[in-house]
């Protein structure tokens, strides 16, 4: 349960972690309602990955990459306006996935599911209250 901004963030730093780590999956897919905190989930991995742009939802334009301070790429999908998985297919979403230098966090992934590698780390945001979340992970890890 996220109970607060706080608590966001630290879940974001503790990914960050993860994901940084040798071997481990660098695919995120966040799911979740409008409002669930998708994006801010986003805009905290991005702080804990030393990103110092602004990380807005890339609705509109669907991809935008962000360097990291490690020199690997942050790749924010947001694939909300997707009318399929071909729309993404096209933008070149097999070759963001396999690239070893991205990190790769989906927004809204459903559309592109089947896609999506074996060890993708899911995150599953769900209100549940004004400034609550419950939230599911499902990874495959192993600590």
């Amino acid at each position: 349960m996220l109970k607060s901004l706080k608590d966001t963030q630290k879940l974001a730093r503790d990914l960050a972690v993860e994901i940084t780590t040798k071997g481990n999956p660098s695919v995120i897919a966040l799911y979740g309602e409008l409002g669930s905190g998708k994006t801010t989930f986003v805009q905290f991995l991005a702080k804990a990955l030393k990103i110092k742009e602004k990380i807005l939802s890339p609705t509109f334009v669907i991809i935008k990459n962000f360097a990291c301070g490690d020199g690997r790429c942050l790749v924010h999908i947001d694939a909300y306006r997707l009318k399929s998985a071909k729309d993404l297919l096209a933008l070149g979403l097999q070759d963001i996935l396999r690239n070893k230098e991205n990190i790769v966090v989906i927004e809204w992934p459903e559309k592109v599911e089947k896609y999506l590698p074996k060890d993708t780390i899911r995150v599953f945001l769900e209100v549940s209250g004004k400034n609550e979340r419950k939230v599911i992970i499902k990874s495959n890890i192993k600590n």
